[in-house]
C-alpha cells in the first residue's frame, strides 16, 4: 500500500465516491467542490495498491497553520488492513499546525483512531450532522514549524 497525495481530478474524484459510498447518508463532497478547496491550498491523499484506491483523506486549509480534516475514509472491501492509520500517519507528516475536525459521537472506531494520534475530544455538538446525529469536535494542536519526525528537529 501506498499513500499519495493526490490533490487534483484524480484524487477529488476518490473523495466524490468516498462521500457516495462510506458517507452516503451526509450530504455528499462532489469532486468540483473538493477542488475549489485545493485551488486555495486543500490537500488530498490517496491510499492505493496499484492503481486500486483503497481509500482517501481531504483536508481543508482554514488559514496559516490550520486545517480541517474535512473526510478520511476507506472503501468498505479494504476495512481492517490499517489503511485509515496509514492515511493518519501521511496526514500528520505533511500537514504542519493545528488540525481540527467533526466525528460522530457514536464512532467508536474513528474516535479511539484520532484519540491515538493525540486528538483532543474539545466539545459535543448536538446534531451537527444532517441526519440529527451528535459530533464531537476534536483538536491535534501543533505548531506550523514543529518537525513532524524526530530525526528533522536541528541539533
Amino acid at each position: 500500500m501506498e499513500i499519495r497525495e493526490e490533490s487534483d481530478r484524480r484524487g477529488a474524484e476518490v473523495i466524490e465516491e468516498l462521500s457516495a459510498r462510506v458517507f452516503d447518508r451526509y450530504l455528499r463532497w462532489d469532486r468540483y467542490s473538493v477542488l475549489l478547496y485545493v485551488k486555495v491550498g486543500g490537500k488530498i491523499f490517496v491510499a492505493r495498491e496499484g492503481e486500486t484506491a483503497l481509500g482517501g483523506a481531504f483536508l481543508r486549509r482554514m488559514g496559516d497553520g490550520f486545517w480541517e480534516l474535512t473526510l478520511i475514509g476507506v472503501f468498505p472491501e479494504y476495512r481492517g488492513r490499517g489503511v485509515g492509520k496509514a492515511l493518519m500517519e501521511r496526514i500528520l507528516e505533511e500537514v504542519p499546525g493545528e488540525i481540527y475536525l467533526h466525528v460522530e459521537a457514536e464512532n467508536a472506531p474513528a474516535i479511539n483512531l484520532y484519540l491515538s494520534f493525540g486528538f483532543e475530544k474539545v466539545r459535543k455538538i448536538s446534531r451537527f450532522y444532517s441526519t440529527g446525529e451528535d459530533a464531537y469536535l476534536m483538536v491535534l494542536k501543533r505548531t506550523p514549524r514543529r518537525p513532524a519526525k524526530a530525526s528533522e528537529a536541528s541539533g
